[in-house]
């Protein structure tokens, strides 16, 4: 990951088999985007239901959502603003909730 600069770049997101109906199937997802936040933005901007399993209702990145980029985790904390490279893979992988 590098600071964060002002050209678009072409990001790959890997969908997980529990959201692909929300993206009509696709098993990847090529977004133009500088961060993880705004690939997934941009992924889920379409689709009301799919920003509901990635986004809180505050806008945060949902707690049950585990990020990689590259095959390298995002630190939990992380709120996905940090750049990303062009050509990166970002996998996004949904954890089980519930009690």
């Amino acid at each position: 990951m590098r600071k964060k600069g002002n050209s678009m770049q072409q990001l790959t997101v890997i969908v997980p088999p529990s959201i692909r109906p929300y993206v009509g199937g696709q098993s990847r997802i090529t977004v133009e985007a500088q961060t993880v936040r705004e690939a997934l933005g941009a992924m889920s901007a379409k689709s009301a239901q799919l920003k509901e399993h990635l986004f809180d209702t505050k806008g945060e990145i949902n707690r049950f959502v585990r990020i990689f980029v590259n095959g390298r985790p995002v630190p939990l904390g992380s709120r996905g603003d940090e750049a990303v490279e062009n050509g990166a893979e970002i996998a996004v992988v949904l954890a089980l909730a519930g009690g």
